[in-house]
């Protein structure tokens, strides 16, 4: 059932509406959450979603016969833009801010994801 799961285009969409929703939420909510003491907890919550949105996007394509080493990257690229354009969205749409190591984040999330799909799969790419 977890593979059906993992597999299944909507559980990407779902995840990338997640990620849209958490990414919106009015600033106040966000910091109002302290997480351990850590600071720039966010860049680690950043991080954690872009990994799993793009382990997620790649799951789906290779389930469907679809994944190339070059749509591996494109994945990672359309995510990092994804992320890049949550962060200008936030910064015309919402009380949040614009914030560069975000967009660091999300690219070092989506290149975590990419590397740890690639390492579950190697045998694509014999």
């Amino acid at each position: 059932m977890l593979e059906k799961l993992r597999n299944s285009l909507w559980t990407a969409v779902l995840w990338t509406a997640v990620i849209f929703i958490l990414l919106s939420m009015h600033t106040g909510t966000v910091e109002s959450l302290p997480f351990l003491g850590f600071r720039h907890w966010d860049k680690y919550v950043h991080v954690f979603l872009f990994a799993v949105l793009v382990w997620l996007w790649l799951s789906y394509l290779h389930a469907r016969g679809k994944l190339r080493k070059n749509t591996l990257w494109i994945t990672v690229l359309l995510c990092i833009l994804y992320g890049t354009g949550m962060e200008y969205y936030q910064k015309y749409f919402t009380t949040r801010e614009f914030e560069t190591l975000d967009i660091f984040s999300d690219g070092l999330g989506a290149f975590l994801g990419a590397v740890y799909f690639w390492k579950k799969n190697k045998p694509l790419w014999k």
